[in-house]
Order: structure tokens, then C-alpha cells, then sequence
């Protein structure tokens, strides 16, 4: 109903204005900068208009869109179109813009709606392919109700009195923002439990869900436990919240100063949205601002409007010989943007209404974030084949994983910390070679120029039109001149190796004047990644003219013949090389020589590589533990000696405790512990008893603490050990593990 209003209305705007002029539809761009390949937000937002007219809200609106198009990004575009008119209707022609005369204001309103629909013209096609998926959007993705609301709607007299005679009673001490009950403050409690009630009660329970992760992270920097209230302003803890132009998260971070405080944003991942990483990005970017302004509530609105122009205001203020220097400058005494000036107040009002919903009868509930598991992959897999494998679906996985942009793990990535639903793990780790990994070695952007259509695209590059549909998230084959296409591009098979055939060439490149890493593997369509590993670079090493380089894969030598039946495999002993044949998977290798296949796959790079025919994989040791043979009843176990470097200690038993327990914290074994209490067999402990414990020496292992989400798969990669490994060195009778518990690691 919003939209066909709006609709009405941007009618009406038309018949008027149409009977004054008849103004040009297109945006008026300079024509030397203009070709056929640019899309309509490219050249409408070349278009200018006076300083004088720039500063309205309508056209704010309208640039947030152009912007929103110019990424895709469609219901956002229709939003802040929507916006754009809805603040055109309302803008008078007054005293607010007395450096606009009639004539102009005149011409701006006749062409600002013809703007407004040639826009919406190329925005609804789009919004219609995005189907049912539209409202999702609007309800969970664009933060209509955060700081874009700046409604007008002002408190009379009377109802101020009601909210300052409550805060009347209040010991601001119990707050941890330094706060004045004045009537910018007064307003934004009256705005937030009226215009915007839903909005904050709505923000107050989904707050819950994420207090534990965040004043975590304000007590462990020292900071106000009730800066938690910035992100309620910002986004109302919706992760997938925008607001204004490009900001997106939590915290609401600009790509730039999120890339900044180490939140990638790119194509596949947008880190904004991962709640524990933005928030520590949050904290770090305004303690920052706190260091250099000395003020919190100073921090708070150069985070919102930008340091430099807080910096400039104080700079003016404090250099003004009418002001008496002996008063410090406070952000209550800065003229900032219209937005900023609510900002802060905002934020404060938040902080009274969270600490006193009952007051302005407001009921908050618990909420609470999924619990989940995690797992390091190396590969790119569709969400959908892993939501297959686990017998979820694929919007759970996306709930789990926010960042993710697209529709896979990202490709360009060494590795991803994927979070799967908690007791799905072992499934996935099972699964995990049978899986359809996505099989492309680079990305190439690809600008659609006049006439061209999806199979021309998909010919060109030797692709189906299905991948390049899928590469792209799009549910038709609609695309138009201007638009930017990603570009899969296949791994190229490696041919048969015959007898008597040359050797394969390794092919090589000079590096040219102006040539990096990144240019020389899109000019042999290869990744950065490969260019590095096959010439030995790291991450910051940087080629110079004149260097060799080689741009194609080595061929790798077998050892082993590979032209017998797949079944019948030679016998190698174990540490010995085999080479790998056509069909072969690292499930049926390490089945044929009885080996874990996880064992088999971190000793030979498993998870960041493909097998391909000839590769030489390193079958490893593997010894199944056998069961231990109980003693007769008439033998008598010998004492096991104390060895030199052990340490004996008492430790009192606590609420919870068990001897397998016990154990793992000293790095011992029950057996051990039983021995030196001459416990016998007996496992029964009580509450407040003292135990003689043998730890392990100290040098010989490290302790790992489990963190929330791990498994024993995680933690014996980042050792680079053997789940088995763990197993042993903490006597486990299998392999869960809990948060929070201590594991012996060998060094």
C-alpha cells in the first residue's frame, strides 16, 4: 500500500509539473563521457545540480538509490526512491533554501519527479524477478526505521513533562555514557516509545540475543557497557541491516571503513555482517575516535558524520575569540548535520529506555542466537550441496553465515571458517570428499555490451549458461547493456598422459613494466593464489620487471604406474608415495590402505587441492589401537613408578567433577589417578575430597582451550596433528569435546 501511495502521488506531481514545462526524461550528462555500454545510475550520477539545491533531502534520497542501482542492489534503490519522493512532497519552497529563487525551485520540482520514475523504470524488472524474496528484504535487510527515520513529529510541552518527571528521579551515575537530561534527549525518548515504539521493543529483544558477545568485548576494552546502544540506533541488531548509502552490519559500516579495521568486503563475503568481528571492529574504530576526542559522546558523532568534520567544527570553535576559552568545547556545542544533531541524543535515549523498559511499558524477551558447530574448509562448495548433505536447508545455512554474499563458500579464499547446525559436523567431515566442489580456477568481470545476451556471454567464454545464471545469483536470463557479469572460468583438464609423449612444458612469463601478481593472472586466466605457489612468493612479495614467472602448473611426475584396474591397487608400504589414477578419491585410497581419511588428506594437502591423474600422495603410518588385555585375577598389577619429571599435587574436588575430568586437566590418566589414591577400581567421588594428581611434564605439551563451535577436526589442523592424536594424548573415550574444556596438545 506504501508504494501504490507513493505511486498516487508521484501522478499528481507529474500532472502538475507537466503543465508547467516539459522537461528532457534523460539526465542531463556530458556527452564525451557518455557511451552505450553505461547503465542509467552510471550516467545519472554524473548529472549536477547546484550546492544550494544538493543539500535537500530529496535528492540525498535520490543519490542513496543511484547508488543502490549502481550495486545491484534493488530493493535498497526502491526504498530510497520511495524516500526521495516522499521528501520531494514535503520540502516547501521557504527560508530553508534562501539561496534558491522561485525559477529554480520551480525547475527542480518539475524535473525531480521525471527523475524519480525513469528510475523506478529500470528498478521494478529487477525488484520482480527477486519474487517472494522482496518482502524478506524490506522486513530484515533495509533498516527503514534507524537513523534514515528523522521524522518531525515533535513532544508538546505537556508530554515532556511526563518523561522529565520520571528522569527527575534517576541517578545518572548508574549509566556509563555521560548523559543531559535535555530537550534534544527529551524528544528522542518521546520519538522512540511513539513514532518509533515497534521499531525499539523490536531492537530491545533481538538485543538480547547479542549481550553476552558484546559487553564481552566492552569490558575486556575498558569501554561504556552502554556504547551497545550505538548499534541498536545503527541497525536494531538486524545483521543484514542497510542504512544509509553502502553502510551494512550490526555497526553499519562503510565498505571503506570497514576494510579499514580488517572486515573484508568483496564479491563472496561481506564481514560486516559477522556479528563478532564487526563489533570488535566497532569497538577498535571508536576507541580511536575516544583517544583523539577525549569524549564519548564526541566519538559517538564523528563515527557517525566522520572525524574530519568533527575535527574542523572543534578547530573553528576553539579558535573563535568570542568564546571563553576556560569552558571546554562539548559535542551539545558543535552545529552538526541534521542527522548527526539527532544522533547522539538518539543513542541516549536508547541507553534510558533499555535500562527502564517497564517504564514506557515495553516487555523484553530472551532471544537467542543459534548454537552451532564450526569447520575450516579449503574448498568452495555450494551451500546448497552442503545443505543437501546435512539434510537442512539452505536458509539455515545462510542464517549461520551471514557474510556470505553469494551462493557458495568463496572461491578466492585459502580457507573459511564455515558454521554448520550444532550435531552436524561428523556428518559433514564424512561427506566431505563425496561433495560437489565448485571446479573454477579464477573470476573474470565482464561489462554486457549493446545486443549482447546470456548465450553470447556464456559462448564467448566457454561456459553453459546454467553456470553463469548461478555465478551470478540470477533467476532469469534478463540482463541489459552496462550491467557487470562474473565470470567462472573452468579449470582446464589435464590431458592423459601417454607413452612415449613429451614431457608436459611449464609455460612462463617476463614480468613488463606495471605488471603485479593480480595483472599477470588475469592475463593467463589464472588465480593469484597459483601465480604465488608455483614461483614461491608469500603474500607481500612483489615482482619486478624483468622477472621469470611461471603461469602454468607443473606437471607432476608419478611414481607409480596407473594403468591397472581401479580395484587393484599396489601394495606400498606405509610413508611410500602411490600415484593417483582415473576415479580415484581420497575416500577409496584411504579405504584400500586402511587409513582415516582424514589422516590421508592432511598429509597430503587434501583440502586445498583436487586430485588429479599423476598426482603422488603419501599413503601415511596408521596403527588401529588395539584393546588392552586384562589382566587374570590372580595376577597382581605392578605399581607404576613415578617417573622424574612428573609433579604430584593435591587437587579438592569440585561440584561436577569426575576422574575422566580430572584427568584431561593434568594431563594424566584415571588409571593413574586411581593408582596413587588406591582407589582400586572404584570411580565414586564426593564433593570437597583431595585427590593426589601426577601432571605430565609441562614442556612436553601445550593446552588448548576449546572455543565455542569447535571440534576435535578444527583443533588437529591448527596443530597439524591427528584427531587420533588428541584422542590419546587426553584419554577420551570418543571425540566430543565441550567449550571451555582444556585439551593437551604435543609439542
Amino acid at each position: 500500500m506504501r508504494f501504490f501511495f507513493f505511486g498516487i502521488v508521484s501522478l499528481f506531481v507529474l500532472l502538475v509539473s507537466g503543465c508547467a514545462s516539459k522537461p528532457d526524461m534523460t539526465p542531463k550528462v556530458d556527452s564525451a563521457n557518455s557511451s552505450d555500454t553505461e547503465s542509467f545510475s552510471e550516467r545519472a550520477l554524473k548529472e549536477k545540480i547546484s550546492d544550494s539545491l544538493a543539500i535537500r533531502p530529496s535528492w540525498t534520497y535520490y543519490q542513496y538509490a543511484l547508488q543502490a542501482m549502481d550495486n545491484q542492489e534493488w530493493l535498497l534503490a526502491r526504498h530510497y526512491l520511495d524516500e526521495s519522493l516522499r521528501q520531494l512532497v514535503s520540502e516547501r519552497f521557504d527560508s530553508t533554501y534562501k539561496n534558491v529563487s522561485a525559477a529554480e525551485d520551480s525547475a527542480y520540482r518539475a524535473k525531480m519527479p521525471l527523475r524519480i520514475v525513469r528510475a523506478l523504470d529500470e528498478v521494478y524488472p529487477n525488484v520482480a524477478e527477486l519474487g517472494e524474496n522482496a518482502e524478506n528484504f524490506v522486513r530484515n535487510e533495509v533498516s527503514i526505521e534507524g537513523v534514515d527515520a528523522l521524522d518531525e513529529s515533535e513532544a508538546d510541552s505537556a508530554a515532556l513533562l511526563v518523561i522529565e518527571s520520571f528522569l527527575d528521579t534517576l541517578d545518572v551515575s548508574q549509566f556509563t555514557l555521560p548523559v543531559r537530561f535535555n530537550e534534544r534527549v527529551l524528544q528522542e525518548i518521546y520519538y522512540m516509545t511513539n513514532s518509533a515504539r515497534a521499531f525499539m521493543s523490536g531492537s530491545l529483544n533481538r538485543k538480547t540475543a547479542y549481550d553476552s558477545l558484546i559487553y564481552a568485548q566492552l569490558d575486556a576494552a575498558k569501554m561504556p557497557r552502554d556504547l551497545i546502544y550505538l548499534a541498536l540506533v545503527e541497525s536494531g541488531f538486524k545483521l543484514k541491516a542497510y542504512s544509509r548509502a553502502k553502510a551494512s552490519g550490526m555497526w553499519q559500516f562503510i565498505p571503506e571503513t570497514g576494510k579499514r579495521y580488517g572486515l573484508e568486503v568483496d564479491y563472496w563475503v561481506d564481514m560486516r555482517r559477522n556479528p563478532e568481528l564487526a563489533t570488535m571492529a566497532a569497538l577498535k574504530y571508536l576507541n580511536r575516535l575516544h583517544d583523539e576526542f577525549g569524549d564519548w559522546l564526541l566519538a559517538m558523532a564523528a563515527y557517525n558524520c566522520g572525524e574530519g568534520r568533527v575535527r574542523r567544527l572543534l578547530r573553528e570553535m576553539q579558535e573563535d575569540s568570542t568564546r571563553d576559552t576556560s569552558v571546554a568545547v562539548t559535542y551539545w556545542d558543535l552545529e552538526l548535520p541534521k542527522e548527526t544533531m539527532r544522533y547522539v541524543p538518539r543513542i541516549l535515549a536508547a541507553m534510558v529506555i533499555g535500562h527502564y523498559p517497564e517504564q514506557y511499558e515495553m516487555t523484553v524477551e530472551q532471544t537467542y542466537r543459534p548454537d552451532f558447530d564450526t569447520v575450516t574448509v579449503f574448498d568452495s562448495f555450494p551451500l546448497e550441496e552442503v545443505a543437501k548433505l546435512l539434510k537442512v536447508t539452505e536458509d539455515t545455512l545462510r542464517s549461520l553465515n551471514m557474510e556470505l554474499v553469494k551462493w557458495c563458500t568463496p572461491p578466492n579464499k585459502e580457507s573459511y571458517l564455515l558454521r554448520l547446525p550444532v550435531g552436524t559436523r561428523t556428518a559433514f567431515v564424512d561427506g566431505y570428499d563425496k561433495m560437489e566442489k565448485n571446479s573454477f580456477s579464477s573470476w573474470h568481470h565482464h561489462k554486457v555490451r549493446k545486443g549482447e545476451n546470456l548465450g553470447v556471454i556464456a559462448r564467448q567464454y566457454g561456459i553453459k549458461v546454467s553456470e553463469l545464471q548461478q555465478a551470478n545469483d540470477m533467476k532469469s536470463s534478463r540482463i541489459r547493456a552496462g550491467q557487470t557479469l562474473l565470470i567462472p572460468i573452468k579449470v582446464t583438464p589435464k590431458p592423459k598422459s601417454s607413452k612415449g609423449k613429451k614431457p608436459h612444458k611449464v609455460r612462463t612469463y617476463i614480468v613488463q613494466s606495471g605488471d603485479d601478481v593480480a595483472s599477470v593472472a588475469r592475463k593467463f586466466g589464472i588465480s593469484q593464489d597459483s601465480v604465488r605457489a608455483w614461483n614461491s612468493l608469500d603474500v607481500a612479495a612483489i615482482v619486478k620487471t624483468g622477472d621469470t614467472l611461471v603461469v602454468s602448473k607443473p606437471e607432476p611426475k608419478p611414481q607409480v604406474e596407473s594403468d591397472r584396474p581401479q580395484k587393484d591397487r599396489p601394495k606400498i608400504s606405509k610413508g611410500a608415495k602411490y600415484a593417483v589414477r582415473e576415479g580415484d578419491t581420497f575416500a577409496d585410497i584411504a579405504k584400500s590402505y586402511g587409513v582415516p581419511v582424514v589422516m590421508l588428506m592432511q598429509a597430503n594437502q587434501g583440502f586445498s587441492r583436487r586430485l588429479t591423474v599423476g598426482d603422488s600422495l603419501v599413503i601415511p603410518e596408521y596403527v588401529k589401537k588395539k584393546a588392552e588385555k586384562k589382566p587374570a585375577k590372580s595376577e597382581s598389577k605392578p605399581a607404576a613408578k613415578k617417573t622424574s619429571n612428573e609433579k604430584v599435587s593435591v587437587y579438592v574436588v569440585q561440584q561436577g567433577d569426575n576422574l575422566s575430568s580430572i584427568s584431561r586437566k593434568f594431563g594424566t590418566s584415571v588409571a593413574k589417578i586411581q593408582e596413587l589414591n588406591s582407589m582400586g577400581k572404584s570411580t565414586s567421588l564426593s564433593v570437597g575430597q583431595k585427590l593426589k594428581v601426577a601432571s605430565a611434564p609441562e614442556a612436553e605439551y601445550k593446552v588448548h582451550t576449546v572455543k565455542k563451535g569447535e571440534g576435535l577436526w578444527d583443533i588437529a589442523r591448527q596443530y597439524n596433528v591427528t584427531i587420533e592424536d588428541i584422542v590419546k594424548w587426553n584419554d577420551l573415550n570418543d571425540t566430543k569435546i565441550k567449550m571451555g574444556e582444556k585439551l593437551k596438545i604435543k609439542k
